[in-house]
């Protein structure tokens, strides 16, 4: 059976970014059309599938066995990902001509990937906050129905709903990076200074947040 962290020279302790760039740098040889073999590139990329996956690479480590990739349809919620802020560089009045659109893309994901988890832990917080309370009211009249415990308990799941919704939309998040991988806006650019794409990529992120609340502030339409 093939080694993924051999096939890929990595250590079995190597991070998720050493994983990225050990893909990146073997995958520019390895690819068809660089003279490699089409075999060997599939067993490249699988291996890169794998060991960045968290959960497939812990099942990897510990039993040995390759999972399969997750259906099309969690895909699909990766590629909305991409596609609402394409759509936002799109509409954005940014000359993004000499700039790596990809490298784009990704911060903006990181950054909203950091607020999901700031608020899975704020979540989860207020998921025993509203236990600890529950545990302790109590109605002073026996055999009284318990609002307060009532309304804590739908804290509770409001919270524990929150958590879930946010943790499913950073995995999607997570596995639109990996799409990203496979993806290149610059190969036909002329190359620019460091300073010069540091600058434009600061002002086309800011474009973004801007856009983002424009649009999050438009009123929105009833469906009947």
């Amino acid at each position: 059976m093939i080694d993924l962290y051999q096939l890929l020279g990595l250590k079995r302790a190597a991070t998720r970014e050493e994983v990225r760039k050990a893909y990146r740098r073997k995958a520019k040889s390895s690819h068809p059309d660089s003279g490699g073999s089409e075999e060997a590139f599939n067993a490249l990329t699988a291996a890169h599938d794998v060991l960045a996956d968290a959960r497939r690479r812990e099942r990897y480590d510990s039993t040995g066995e390759i999972e399969q990739a997750r259906p099309d349809n969690f895909d699909g919620s990766a590629i909305e990902v991409i596609a609402q802020k394409l759509g936002m560089i799109i509409h954005a009045e940014q000359d993004l001509t000499s700039l790596d659109i990809g490298a784009v893309i990704e911060q903006a994901i990181r950054e909203d990937i950091a607020l999901r988890k700031s608020s899975i832990a704020n979540q989860r917080r207020a998921v025993e906050r509203a236990a600890a309370l529950r545990a302790r009211v109590k109605r002073k009249a026996n055999n009284a129905d318990n609002m307060l415990a009532r309304v804590l308990d739908w804290h509770e799941s409001s919270a524990q709903d929150h958590v879930k919704k946010n943790e499913e939309a950073v995995r999607a998040m997570e596995r639109a990076l990996e799409i990203l991988e496979g993806y290149s806006f610059i190969d036909d650019l002329p190359s620019v200074e460091a300073g010069e794409v540091t600058a434009a990529l600061h002002d086309a992120l800011q474009a973004l947040d801007e856009l983002a609340a424009i649009f999050n502030a438009q009123p929105k339409t009833a469906v009947s």
